[in-house]
């Protein structure tokens, strides 16, 4: 819930611009994900030759994609929020509603974290795969890829309550 300059306000950002700049590549994937679903097209309905591996490949660019965009989200201000009643509060209210929405956001993500570690972790150790004819580990590589994502969000998170507690103590 913060004013998306701020986060320049307060001395550069690396981690927005990593995250910005990764989400901006890992958005390719979407394109990836659209080019290999036209190929099941033109093999199944054209040759009559359909594939065992593109619906889970579709499903897994497509998820990687939307992990991170989370963080992407995060660094643009871009979240959903009820800007009708943030923008009416006076300014001293509005930096302590971001520092309440910071800190809850961070509680939220460690909890998020915690589990998703706990699967990825799991699902690694258990080599788990889709079942499916390709069978490959593609629920362990989203599960690990769900934690690296949302620790890129609770390092975001860190970063986002850091800057909003020093512009309440500024006033």
């Amino acid at each position: 819930m913060s004013d998306p300059k701020a986060a320049t306000e307060d001395g550069p950002d690396p981690i927005g611009r990593f995250t910005t700049v990764f989400n901006l590549r890992l958005s390719w994937f979407y394109g990836f994900a659209v080019l290999v679903t036209a190929y099941e097209v033109v093999m199944r309905y054209g040759l009559n030759q359909p594939t065992i591996w593109v619906h889970d490949m579709a499903i897994a660019l497509c998820a990687v994609a939307f992990v991170f965009a989370g963080g992407y989200a995060m660094v643009k201000d871009e979240h959903i929020r009820i800007t009708s009643i943030y923008d009416s509060l006076p300014p001293r209210l509005r930096r302590a509603v971001d520092v309440l929405h910071g800190t809850l956001t961070l509680a939220f993500l460690a909890a998020l974290l915690y589990g998703a570690t706990i699967q990825a972790t799991r699902s690694v150790r258990l080599g788990e795969t889709s079942g499916r004819a390709w069978d490959v580990p593609i629920p362990a590589i989203l599960k690990t890829v769900l934690a690296v994502g949302v620790l890129l969000m609770v390092v975001l998170a860190i970063d986002r309550l850091v800057r909003s507690l020093r512009r309440l103590a500024r006033g």
